[in-house]
């Protein structure tokens, strides 16, 4: 998380964003599912493809903490114990990520 936390601000944002889908989510996300997510904003009509951020620029941002598995396209954290340290710990890293996912999931279901 330092390494994280010493990106641009940006990147470590977003970086923070990805790791709280991936840690709060109630099953497993596909890479276009967190590309999706990760490009709706709260608010508009519709999704921009702009704003979609490509697969190699999630795991890059992530600083290591994050695989894709090519085989189900599953995007997940690289290891078990990372996924057990965000567990106990999410609050701290991601304190509003349960409000933030419920107001990208009711956006992008209002969709046209």
């Amino acid at each position: 998380m330092d390494r994280i936390e010493g990106q641009l601000k940006d990147q470590e944002e977003l970086a923070k964003h990805i790791l709280s889908w991936i840690t709060c989510a109630k099953r497993p996300l596909s890479t276009m599912e967190l590309q999706h997510a990760l490009g709706v904003e709260v608010g508009e009509t519709e999704l921009d493809p702009d704003n979609i951020p490509l697969v190699e620029d999630i795991v890059s941002v992530c600083a290591g903490l994050v695989t894709v598995d090519e085989e189900s396209g599953i995007i997940r954290l690289v290891h078990y114990t990372t996924q057990e340290y965000f567990v106990r710990t999410w609050k701290q890293w991601f304190p509003d990520a349960q409000v933030d996912i419920t107001d990208i999931c009711a956006t992008y279901l209002s969709f046209g």
